[in-house]
C-alpha cells in the first residue's frame, strides 16, 4: 500500500463493491470536509488503469462536487488479498463511530460472504455487539437483502434491533409493512416487539402474510387518523391485533359491555369482571365525591341490584380463545 494523490478521472466512484451504506446524512462530516477538505485519506484498490474505492466514499464525492481535481489516497494493489481488504475496511468502519443497525446488517452479510458462521473473527462482530449465533446471523443477514427500503428505514434509529431481527425473513411486502408501521408510531422497543409477536401469531395461525394482517382496513382507518397521535395510535394498534389474536374473548368482552351498558349504572359505579373471564371474582367499584355521593349511587342502585336485571351478565358468552 502506498499513499498518492489520484485524479478523480482515475477513480470509479460508481464502483460500490466495498461500499457499507449509512443510509442517513452526515452533516459534521460535509461540514468539516467543506472547512478543511479531506483530513483521513481515503482506501483505492487498484484495478487495471482505474482505482476502485474501499474507504471514504463520502469524502472522495464531496471533494469531487467542491470542485477538487483528486486526492490523496492510500492505494492498494491489485493483488491484494480481498478477505484481508474486507475485514480492514469493517474493523475500521466499527471503531470510528457507533453503526447504525443498517450498517450492521451489511457488515453481517458481508461477513457472512467470506466466512463460514462459527469462523467470523469474534472481534468483529463483538465491535457491532452482534452474537455469533449462525441464527442471529443469519437474520442480520436476512435484514440487509430487504433492499434500500428496508435498511432505509433500519437506519432512521426508530427501528429496535430486536423488533428488526423478528421480521427478518419474512416475505419482503410483510416487512416493508411492519416496519412502516414501526416506524410511523415509533413506540418503544417493549411494544415494537409485543406487535410483531402479536402479527405473527396471527399470520401463522390464519395462514395469511403479515402484511394481510397490519394491512387490514381497520388498521389502515387508525394510521391515517388525524385525530389521533401517536400513543393513541399505538393503543389502538395493539387492542385490534389482541381482537384478532383472541377474536372470541374480544367477543366475549364487547358483549358484557354492551350488556353493562344496558343496565343504565348510575355514574360513578363499575363492574369489572373477572381477568380473562375465569375463575367468579367479579368486582363492583365505586367513586364518591363525598358521603352524599355515595348515598345517592348506592340508593340509586338498589332498584338494580333486587331486580334480575343483573343476570344478564352471568349468562354464559362465547368459550375464552387460548390459542
Amino acid at each position: 500500500m502506498d499513499s498518492r494523490f489520484v485524479n478523480f478521472t482515475e477513480i470509479d466512484l460508481d464502483d460500490g463493491a466495498f461500499e457499507i451504506r449509512r443510509f442517513t446524512g452526515s452533516p459534521r462530516l460535509e461540514e468539516s470536509l467543506d472547512r478543511f477538505g479531506i483530513l483521513d485519506p481515503p482506501w483505492l484498490r487498484q484495478n487495471g488503469r482505474q482505482h476502485i474505492v474501499v474507504d471514504g466514499f463520502k469524502r472522495l464525492r464531496r471533494a469531487k462536487e467542491n470542485g477538487a481535481q483528486g486526492a490523496v489516497c492510500r492505494v492498494f494493489p491489485e493483488d491484494c488479498d480481498g478477505r484481508e481488504l474486507w475485514m480492514r475496511r469493517i474493523e475500521k468502519k466499527i471503531f470510528e463511530r457507533e453503526l447504525n443497525p443498517a450498517e450492521k446488517a451489511q457488515i453481517v452479510s458481508t461477513l457472512l460472504g467470506l466466512f463460514q458462521p462459527g469462523g467470523i473473527p469474534p472481534f468483529l462482530l463483538s465491535g457491532i455487539n452482534v452474537s455469533n449465533r449462525p441464527e442471529v446471523l443469519l437474520s442480520w443477514a436476512s435484514l440487509s437483502t430487504g433492499g434500500p427500503g428496508v435498511l432505509e428505514i433500519l437506519a432512521s434509529g426508530d427501528i429496535a434491533e430486536r423488533a428488526a431481527l423478528e421480521v427478518a425473513g419474512w416475505d419482503k411486502r410483510s416487512m416493508d409493512s411492519v416496519l412502516s408501521v414501526l416506524r410511523t408510531l415509533r413506540c418503544s422497543a417493549s411494544i415494537q416487539v409485543e406487535i410483531v409477536e402479536r402479527i405473527n401469531e396471527i399470520s401463522f395461525r390464519e395462514g395469511k402474510s403479515g402484511a394481510d394482517i397490519i394491512e387490514h382496513p381497520r388498521a389502515r382507518e387508525v394510521l391515517a387518523s388525524k385525530g389521533l397521535n401517536r400513543r393513541q395510535k399505538t393503543q389502538a394498534i395493539r387492542d385490534l391485533l389482541f381482537e384478532l389474536r383472541h377474536p372470541r374473548f374480544s367477543s366475549r368482552r364487547k358483549q358484557l359491555e354492551r350488556r353493562i351498558v344496558a343496565l343504565g349504572l348510575p355514574h360513578g359505579l363499575k363492574i369489572v369482571p373477572p381477568p380473562a373471564f375465569e375463575g367468579n371474582d367479579w368486582r363492583m367499584e365505586i367513586s364518591f365525591t363525598g358521603i352524599e355521593d355515595l348515598r345517592k349511587i348506592i340508593d340509586s342502585t338498589r332498584s338494580i341490584v333486587e331486580s334480575d336485571r343483573l343476570d344478564a351478565l352471568f349468562e354464559p358468552g362465547p368459550r375464552r380463545d387460548i390459542g
